[in-house]
């Protein structure tokens, strides 16, 4: 519910912070980190259901969230007043990450399947119109990150434990290659490298991979070539890049920073002291001129998201507290008029 005595902020643009443990999503103001609303996401209030990941509509006017526990679902939600509207069912635990189509038709879902190793997980493709599974396909073990390409033609997952990067089509989710993401990968379940999370070019020419073992974020052309690389700090989560690549950032779970990139030259040119444990997911504002972080805390701190200045001198902009093991993030535009 929203804060007694604060005004109407849904037109506003805003943050969505999935946070495991509380079973809610947070409504974040971007400018200050205040509290603006908790949503209950949660089907059964005796059990932890872990919401993970979260996804805007292109046109914002509704998101997106999965559960990856007891019935792992994927939610739908009005913006105007946070209404759930519909929920369909993802068929196995484990639910990481959502990611849209451009035209937010399509959702993307990689199964990362912790309960079963040596097993693949799957890639599931829900139709956002009424949330029903349009194709499925089970491809590596652990892919944890399925991202459409700007065309949708394509969608590349993360394949965190096989230490590759499987490239699928977008309509029907049928493999057209897998390439490695080093040329000595490690054994099937025992990664070197462990791709984690994935950012595409705006062109869909570039794709970018946090390397989570390896501390370092590595790009790919189209084809699987290896064209870069950039060091980060320690144990890359997730990433994310402007629309005209001139700012890359990692959130580092190792130590508690972010990674700030310059996209042409692929050199670190900050690494900020988020002043919080565990750095998880990561977004840009709509204008690329912040960063905000989700940091998972530990088992005596609290969670926090954090909001990074990427000016000319970067630096953290304000720090909120957020509950206990905060996960995903997403970016909420301003609603069209």
């Amino acid at each position: 519910m929203r804060p007694s005595g604060s005004g109407p902020t849904h037109d506003a643009p805003a943050l969505l912070v999935t946070v495991a443990v509380a079973d809610v999503v947070l409504r974040l103001d971007p400018e200050t980190g205040a509290l603006l609303e908790r949503i209950p996401v949660d089907p059964r209030p005796s059990e932890s259901d872990e919401p993970h990941g979260v996804a805007v509509s292109p046109d914002g006017a509704h998101w997106y969230v999965t559960l990856a526990h007891g019935d792992p679902t994927l939610s739908k939600f009005e913006r105007e007043g946070d209404r759930l509207v519909g929920r369909g069912s993802l068929l196995s635990a484990g639910a990481a990450r959502v990611e849209l189509s451009p035209d937010g038709a399509v959702a993307y879902i990689a199964d990362y399947d912790r309960s079963m190793p040596g097993s693949d997980g799957e890639v599931v493709a829900i139709r956002t119109r009424d949330l029903e599974l349009q194709a499925r396909n089970r491809i590596c073990e652990g892919p944890h990150h399925a991202l459409p390409d700007p065309s949708a033609r394509v969608v590349a997952v993360a394949c965190s434990l096989g230490d590759e990067i499987v490239i699928l089509d977008a309509s029907d989710l049928s493999e057209i290659r897998r390439f490695p993401v080093d040329p000595d990968p490690g054994e099937p379940g025992f990664p070197r490298f462990k791709p984690l999370n994935l950012a595409w070019s705006s062109d869909g020419d570039r794709l970018y991979v946090a390397l989570h073992l390896a501390d370092r974020v590595r790009v790919f052309d189209a084809g699987g070539a290896k064209i870069g690389e950039v060091a980060t700090g320690r144990r890359p989560a997730q990433i994310a890049v402007s629309e005209d690549e001139s700012i890359l950032v990692a959130a580092n779970r190792g130590d508690g920073t972010l990674s700030v990139i310059d996209g042409a030259s692929l050199e670190e040119t900050s690494r900020i002291d988020l002043g919080a444990a565990h750095p998880h997911g990561v977004v840009l504002s709509g204008s690329a001129e912040t960063a905000f972080v989700t940091c998972e805390g530990t088992t005596g701190t609290p969670g926090r998201t954090v909001a990074v200045s990427l000016g000319p001198e970067p630096g953290v902009a304000w720090s909120t507290e957020t509950g206990p093991v905060p996960l995903g993030i997403a970016w909420m535009p301003p609603a069209r008029p």
